[in-house]
Parts: structure tokens; C-alpha cells; sequence
């Protein structure tokens, strides 16, 4: 059964049920059309079987990945991560990737054995419980529930960051984002350094593992670099876990190469400038028009 749903109505309707700041897109036709397929598409759950216990609701996204939900209640929050994941890779908002070359090198790759998927569930230990699996059922996982709290859009903006890193950007860019180098990428000789300075104090079983480590110290350093991560639910990360928080003169003193990195690479369109939530204030206007106008 296919069951289409109008964009901008269904924002309409869900927005009694999505609690928290949306983000939302401008020109998000070239990346979703928000169709939802139920069930699951045989094809993607025949390249690997065990995803048919993932759910039942598959949104396709850029024709790359699978955006995938546990039952129809995952469908509010499965849009507003697809449009914070498009805020991301079109960080300009002109309705294409800002890093063209990347996307397209992806969609020529990809099929269904190896499309890369998005698991939103009711709560976390539904996508835990696919952990130990391998190959790996999904990719980066959501609940719209965690700790008696909706799900807010820093985590989605967050964890949208770390999947671009590991399965985007260390891929493609090696020398300034790769792990376990020699000499050390950019990013990885920049997280070393800081977990040395003590300018980044996390969880030991993290900073010992390069792939937590190196992910979860760039995105502390972003939150900085990049403009936007500020409102209701944006404290993360936290003063004692990064220490340089809000002090861009010793950010950009203490990691010049990599500071340097990020500046040219933003330029050249391979890393955005602005978290999705920078768009707020502009999208919240457009929001109340559309609502009023269904």
C-alpha cells in the first residue's frame, strides 16, 4: 500500500503532535517528494532480510538513502529530520546540494544492499536492540521518546552530523577528516590535541576509540564555528565536557589547521556554515502561513 502525503499539509497536521523547534526546508522537492511507502519495500527488505523487523513506514531520500520508522506515529518526526538533513546538505537553500560531486557519486553507488538508512522508533531500545547486528540495519537511529521527552531538534541536528561525518566526509576527504591515518587527518590530530589540552573531557571508553572520538570532539568545536546552535534544548555540549564553549578566539588560536580546513572547505560547499535551526525565526513565519492557510 502506497499512502501519499501533501508536505505542506501534513506539517499542518502534525504540528500538534511534534513538540519542540522545526526546522523546515524552502525547496525540498529535488531530495523528497514525502511519500510514504507502507510496507516496507520488498526490494529493500529482500537485500537484507532482518529489516523487516524494522517497521513499516520508508520514505526515500535523494534516492541514497532510506529514511525508515517503526509504525505511522514515526511520520512527524521522519519529516522534520528530512528536512534538518537537507538543511544541512543544502545549507544555501537553493533546492540542491551544496557538495554536488558528493551526491552524485553516492546515487551512482548505491542500491539497496548498501543504501544507507535513517531508523526512527516510538523509543530507543527498539533501534538498540539492532546493534549487534551485521550487516548494520541502519546507520543513525532517533526515538521520538527518550527520558519522558519529545524528540528535539539539537539531537536530530546532532546525530545528522555525525552520520554526514562517518559515512560522508571521512569517506570522501580523508586527509581532513579520516581515522587512524598516518600522519592523522586534520580533525583526528585536532581531537587528540584537545583531549591532551584537556579542552575536550568525554566519556574514557570514547576518547579511546577514534570513532567516537574524533565525531563527537568536531561536533563540540561546530557548535562554535557554526552559526544557529543556540535556543530551548541546545545546552549540549556541556562547559565541563568542552571547554573552549563559546570562545571562538581560542578555538581558532589553539586548532589553526583545522579552524583552516573548515574555513575552506565551508567555502568550497563541502561543509555547511549554519546548523538548520540558524533559519528559525524566518521559517517560523512560513510555518504559521501555511498552517493558517489549511
Amino acid at each position: 500500500m502506497v499512502v501519499f502525503a501533501a508536505p505542506v499539509l501534513s506539517h499542518a497536521q502534525d504540528s500538534d503532535r511534534a513538540s519542540g523547534s522545526t526546522y523546515l526546508h524552502p525547496r525540498p522537492a529535488r531530495f523528497t517528494d514525502f511519500t510514504f511507502l507502507s510496507p516496507l519495500p520488498a526490494r529493500f527488505v529482500n537485500a537484507y532480510p532482518k529489516r523487516k523487523e524494522m517497521g513499516d513506514q520508508y520514505l526515500d531520500f535523494f534516492g541514497v538513502i532510506a529514511i525508515v520508522g517503526e509504525t505511522k506515529k514515526q511520520r512527524p518526526d521522519m519529516r522534520r529530520l528530512t528536512h534538518a538533513l537537507m538543511g544541512l546538505i543544502d545549507n544555501d537553500q537553493n533546492g540542491l546540494p551544496d557538495d554536488q560531486h558528493l551526491w552524485n557519486k553516492w546515487k551512482r553507488k548505491v542500491n539497496n544492499r548498501n543504501r544507507l538508512v535513517l531508523y526512527v522508533t516510538e523509543e530507543k531500545a527498539k533501534y538498540k536492540s539492532f546493534d549487534g547486528a551485521s550487516p548494520s540495519v541502519y546507520h543513525q537511529g532517533w526515538s521520538s521518546f527518550r527520558d519522558g521527552e519529545r524528540l528535539h531538534l539539537s539531537n536530530i541536528q546532532e546525530e545528522l552530523f555525525h552520520f554526514l561525518q562517518r559515512h560522508f566526509w571521512e569517506i570522501e576527504y580523508p586527509g581532513a577528516f579520516g581515522l587512524d591515518r598516518n600522519p592523522r587527518s586534520i580533525a583526528h590530530q585536532a581531537a587528540v590535541n584537545a583531549v591532551r589540552n584537556k579542552h575536550y573531557v568525554y566519556d574514557q571508553n570514547c576518547i579511546s576509540h577514534s570513532g567516537c572520538l574524533v565525531p563527537e570532539f568536531f561536533f563540540c568545536a561546530m557548535t562554535d564555528v557554526m552559526k544557529g546552535w543556540q535556543g530551548d534544548g541546545f545546552d549540549a555540549p556541556g562547559q565541563r565536557e568542552w571547554r573552549l564553549k563559546g570562545d571562538h578566539t581560542a578555538i581558532r588560536q589553539n586548532y589553526p589547521d583545522m579552524m583552516e580546513m573548515i574555513l575552506t572547505m565551508q567555502d568550497q560547499g563541502k561543509l555547511p556554515r549554519k546548523w538548520p535551526s540558524f533559519f528559525l525565526a524566518k521559517n517560523r513565519g512560513t510555518r504559521r502561513s501555511s498552517i493558517e492557510n489549511n
